[in-house]
């Protein structure tokens, strides 16, 4: 009787946690949409947009290493709550102001937030999950985390041509988000705070997981925040961005599962160099067409590998790391993924303001085709 009582509280919690994850998640991706739009409508170029897009990296980095010393203080739930507040004020304040230096300086608090609130939920997620049952509710969470990001994207049709009521939407959201986690009963789990494995040692021990890793927060730093502009640029509807957007996302959960299949057979190295081309040769493709039909095609066909990167860029990390310097190393994969999500939009937005909007895919195609013989050469040298 008792284990059927903890077997469903324990269900009671998971759901509580993905109910959360999945507001939160809709709130961050609703955001990653409208800001840029919204900067563009006030004609505001795309180069500045860029930059005000990359901060949000430099918001996780500063997150993803402050992050457990704040939950270790102050507890998971009160972190959650605290950190969903300061969400909630970001995404309203976006609704108050046009101010560019504003936006940026919102961009790096949304980001921070955003670290905060995924390392209590994946902390309680890692709590709960047993050998039996790790790989189906990190599955789960992956399906949920991809569908929110889909969904969110288009929530931005509900009132298209306010994007003051769109930003409050965001907020409501954030707000959804908190109530589950602060009324559930759950235990704080445990918190390991690990000395970082510095960069440079790591770039000397996985030379390829770290480009791989700055090569997936740069594709995708570069297209969900400068692909709405790009699509904006063709003349085609919000409508139409919003499912262009939500395709490259919910194709993230498409090859997760064969890619993870492939890594673990063959070489991660190689799967890496591979995916890192299909990325561009996607955004070559994606330069050809200018119909909504083909476009959300190769929409899905860049998005599917895109999402991968990082995954592979991890196990290929963590297979020359003793299990103790594979999560003391996880932070400094966060901080080579946000080297490439600040560098990547500010890059390729400096290119689409003095060339063309095209630029975005050009400079992305070049990019991973650059990382993929970086690869080549050391796993030829190694």
């Amino acid at each position: 009787m008792q284990n059927s009582v903890n077997d469903k509280s324990t269900l009671v919690t998971i759901l509580a946690l993905l109910v959360s994850l999945f507001a939160q998640m809709q709130a961050i991706s609703l955001l990653g949409i409208t800001i840029p739009l919204s900067l563009a409508s006030n004609e505001i170029s795309t180069n500045t947009v860029g930059q005000v897009m990359a901060l949000y990296s430099i918001g996780l980095v500063i997150g993803s290493y402050q992050g457990k010393k704040t939950i270790a203080r102050v507890g998971h739930i009160r972190a959650f709550a605290g950190f969903g507040a300061i969400a909630i004020s970001a995404a309203v304040l976006h609704s108050l102001t046009h101010s560019v230096v504003f936006y940026a300086l919102l961009r790096i608090v949304s980001g921070l937030s955003a670290a905060v609130m995924l390392i209590v939920i994946e902390s309680w997620f890692n709590t709960l999950s047993q050998n039996a049952n790790r790989s189906r509710l990190m599955a789960l969470h992956q399906v949920v985390f991809y569908c929110a990001m889909g969904t969110g994207q288009l929530l931005i049709n509900l009132i298209p041509s306010d994007f003051s009521a769109t930003f409050l939407i965001a907020a409501l959201l954030s707000c959804c988000a908190i109530i589950p986690i602060t009324l559930i009963r759950i235990e704080n789990p445990p918190v390991t705070i690990n000395t970082p494995v510095k960069l440079s040692e790591l770039i000397k021990i996985a030379p390829c997981g770290i480009v791989g890793a700055v090569c997936a927060g740069n594709a995708i730093g570069t297209v969900f925040n400068l692909a709405p502009i790009y699509a904006k640029n063709m003349q085609i509807s919000t409508l139409d961005i919003s499912i262009f957007m939500s395709a490259i996302i919910f194709s993230g959960v498409l090859l997760q599962n064969i890619i993870g299949k492939l890594a673990d057979k063959y070489s991660r190295e190689r799967i890496l160099i591979f995916l890192l081309l299909i990325t561009a040769v996607a955004a070559q493709l994606l330069l050809l067409l200018n119909t909504l039909v083909p476009l959300v095609f190769l929409g899905i066909l860049l998005g599917a590998p895109i999402a991968c990167l990082y995954p592979v860029s991890v196990a290929a990390t963590y297979a020359h790391l003793s299990d103790d310097k594979a999560v003391a190393s996880s932070s400094t994969l966060m901080l080579a993924y946000a080297i490439g999500g600040f560098s990547g939009p500010i890059i390729a937005s400096f290119s689409m303001t003095f060339f063309s909007p095209k630029a975005l895919f050009i400079y992305l195609s070049m990019y991973c085709i650059t990382g993929a013989v970086a690869c080549f050469i050391i796993q030829k040298n190694t």
